[in-house]
């Protein structure tokens, strides 16, 4: 799924740099129902605390933001906690954390060992687990024992994604609130890395899939126990997915949702209901969209609307990117899904219906207020891609996205 956005995310920029081929025009399929956009009451209390979990071993506490001119004071290891003052550096350095090559700021923190140390730790190692008030703080006691179980675990084994599970269910069944918003994201954080340094895509690809057995993925109606090797990954916390042809291991959303929903925050449910619905309802397909587009308009007002009335959300990072991204594909469509026929220039159909849609159906939303001043350029311009409009685009690309305008500079 991520290779399918970022195909698309680089066809908003062949878009306005002219360096994209000939297209056709793609009908999608109407295979889901839309999203509702569902709001929450606000919460815009800043919190008083923020707490991250440590993702990597030997973490290095500096007294500046910075490698360059700093002291080390202290080392954390994989699975401490640490308190974040609120406090984030305006300047993002580049580094490996578990097999990935991140561009991330350093985060101002305090342990929570008895000495209080305070300093400058990687952001890309620290794991955010709480935001909130300090009298609802999650157990640190039952975090920290779960942290440690899950530490001891190979992340090259499938049957590690079991053996966190018996942790999981032995630490968070009777939890609520805070705490199980706080396992679910370690949890599923610990599935992500399993499902990454594990190769599990060998189990797939041994796997001589019918048609019967692709025509059941697609329909998210796949029986995981129907092979001895898709049943050992069901057991361990994983299903399959499948895109541009090929049939993958990704972790269970639907399974995290069903033991964590019902425990968790009520802005903490409304967001893995509305992660439930996207991940059983996939928009992309081999660089194209597999979804009525309205309904990707749908989950760019749910998330606009999410982060209005949550500006302090534990995971806003994930939230605020699901936001942005859905816009950019209102904005400018899909690699296989295409806003104009490259040989014409001219706009597609389908996209003058999906803005006058979301102009009408979100009036006052900055979604709509941006698409309203594209659909007037295209229509000043004779519904067709030209010069002004690509710089229009590019403009509003370089808005949403401008770490990616920083990373081109620094390269």
């Amino acid at each position: 799924m991520q290779k399918t956005k970022l195909s698309a995310f680089l066809l908003g920029i062949c878009i306005f740099m002219g360096a994209c081929t000939t297209g056709t025009d793609n009908k999608v399929t109407d295979k889901t129902q839309p999203s509702t956009p569902t709001t929450t009451q606000p919460i815009a209390v800043k919190p008083e605390l923020q707490l991250y979990m440590v993702k990597v071993d030997n973490l290095l506490l500096r007294n500046l933001p910075s490698k360059t001119g700093s002291q080390v004071t202290t080392k954390f290891a994989a699975g401490d906690f640490v308190e974040g003052t609120g406090v984030v550096s305006e300047q993002k350095e580049e580094a490996t954390i578990q097999n990935m090559v991140l561009l991330e700021p350093y985060i101002e923190v305090i342990s929570t060992t008895p000495e209080q140390k305070k300093g400058w730790a990687y952001g890309g190692a620290l794991l955010p687990v709480y935001s909130g008030a300090r009298n609802t703080t999650p157990d640190l006691g039952i975090l920290s024992q779960f942290s440690m179980a899950l530490k001891g675990l190979n992340t090259k084994k499938l049957e590690s994604g079991k053996k966190a599970w018996d942790a999981a269910t032995k630490s968070f069944s009777n939890s609520s609130g805070a705490l199980a918003d706080a396992g679910f994201v370690i949890l599923r954080q610990f599935l992500m890395r399993l499902e990454m340094d594990g190769q599990f895509y060998n189990i797939t690809e041994a796997i001589n899939w019918s048609d019967d057995d692709y025509k059941a993925m697609a329909d998210d109606k796949f029986d995981m126990g129907k092979y001895p090797a898709t049943k050992s990954l069901a057991e361990n916390g994983f299903t399959i997915g499948m895109g541009e042809g090929q049939v993958f291991p990704i972790t269970d959303f639907k399974k995290l949702h069903a033991f964590f929903a019902p425990k968790c925050s009520p802005a903490f449910k409304i967001f893995l209901d509305q992660e439930l619905m996207e991940f059983s309802n996939q928009a992309w397909d081999d660089g194209g969209i597999i979804v009525p587009l309205e309904q990707i308009a749908d989950r760019a007002i749910f998330w606009e609307k999410f982060n209005q009335n949550n500006p302090y959300f534990l995971l806003k990072d994930q939230t605020k990117e699901s936001e942005r991204w859905t816009a950019l594909v209102v904005h400018n469509g899909a690699d296989n899904t295409q806003v104009y026929n490259y040989d014409t220039k001219e706009v597609m159909d389908d996209y003058k219906k999906l803005w006058a849609y979301v102009v009408q159906k979100y009036p006052g939303t900055a979604l709509a207020t941006s698409i309203k001043t594209l659909q007037d350029l295209y229509a000043a311009e004779g519904w067709k891609l030209t010069p002004k409009v690509e710089a229009w685009i590019k403009d509003y690309t370089q808005k949403l996205y401008p770490e990616q305008q920083e990373a081109q500079q620094g390269n």
